[in-house]
């Protein structure tokens, strides 16, 4: 090994004393032929988490960085500031409630990466661990293994604890950055303008969703909020990204303006579905004032429409015999999978 650093894993934590260790434990476990460092951001926890990582970072005080807070700064910020001082040719990311399963994870992705330079981006699947129930699932079921932006503008299927990215393909973080409540699709689609996206079928890390997670404790309308607000921002950028190159037009103007009307398309489409998801539960809730402004941000970004365009999107159309027949027997069989997979081993590097 060169003393040159490859791969910084970054790990973000707060209050996760239960599963800080087995986190920082698989990083530390990997089998490389480079050198890696790992880059832990602890948010100021006011439980143990703190001494779990001092013990590490005891042990590898070479490898691991570990930034502790005297002040709360938040997910984002935390974020932000821990990305900073990520050293290495590629990023990957492990959060803190997160863990993974195979000794050879990084050096499977970075091998790819780097045999293949037109790709910014390397995931893979991941063991979906429900704790309150036991029960598990793996992701990305019929994913393809390449895809690009325009892919990813339409839906987010990355997992965090599966990326590995390239550093530095976009310079910094963009000012809007921090206004986002989650960063890994805002992360994960900046980095796609500058290569294409490498799916692994084998699945390596373990996702946990538990009641203490900021995602799983957000209730339906705060994750559809959340969704609409990072691409409201992304919209922005493409946006203000294709102006901008309308004035001053790169060598290959064309395709790149293509691409940012594409991209910026691609997530205006996904903007309104989560919208019109976000009004159906607020007539779930008969929330008039929310139904009233998420049809004003619609209308926003498709002024040619009317209320009345909205509403008749809103009711979707009735399925067919044989599209009930379906969603019933793919029910019972995602019912019967989660029953059995209480009784499979959760995997452990």
């Amino acid at each position: 090994m060169n003393g040159t650093i490859k791969v910084s894993v970054l790990m973000l934590t707060y209050n996760q004393e239960r599963y800080i260790d087995e986190a920082i434990r698989s990083v530390m476990l990997q089998q490389t032929s480079f050198p890696f460092e790992l880059v832990i951001g602890n948010d100021c926890s006011t439980d143990d988490t703190a001494a779990v990582c001092r013990v590490w970072k005891d042990r590898y005080p070479e490898q691991i960085i570990l930034i502790d807070r005297e002040q709360n700064l938040g997910l984002q910020q935390n974020f932000i500031q821990t990305y900073a001082h990520c050293r290495g040719e590629y990023i990957a990311i492990c959060e803190g409630d997160d863990f993974w399963t195979n000794r050879q994870k990084l050096q499977r992705q970075v091998d790819f990466l780097d045999t293949h330079p037109d790709y910014s981006t390397c995931f893979h699947r991941v063991i979906n661990y429900y704790e309150e129930n036991g029960t598990k699932s793996l992701s990305n079921g019929k994913q393809p293994v390449d895809t690009d932006i325009i892919d990813l503008a339409r839906r987010n299927y990355i997992s965090n604890v599966s990326a590995v990215f390239r550093r530095n393909l976009f310079g910094p973080l963009p000012a809007w950055f921090n206004e986002v409540s989650t960063y890994d699709y805002a992360i994960h689609l900046l980095n796609a303008q500058y290569g294409k996206i490498h799916y692994m079928r084998k699945p390596m890390a373990v996702y946990r969703q538990h009641g203490k997670a900021i995602w799983s404790r957000a209730g339906a309308d705060k994750k559809l909020l959340i969704a609409l607000r990072v691409r409201e921002l992304l919209m922005g950028y493409f946006k203000e990204k294709e102006n901008f190159e309308k004035k001053d037009p790169p060598k290959n103007e064309d395709n790149n303006l293509k691409i940012n009307e594409e991209v910026y398309n691609a997530l205006r489409q996904a903007y309104v579905q989560i919208s019109l998801n976000l009004i159906r539960y607020y007539r779930s809730v008969h929330d008039e004032d929310g139904i009233t402004r998420t049809e004003q941000h619609i209308l926003q970004y498709h002024p040619e429409w009317t209320v009345e365009t909205i509403r008749g999107m809103e009711v979707p159309q009735a399925p067919t015999l044989k599209q009930r027949t379906e969603q019933r027997i793919g029910s019972l069989l995602s019912w019967g999978r989660a029953i059995v997979s209480r009784f499979i081993p959760l995997s452990h590097i």
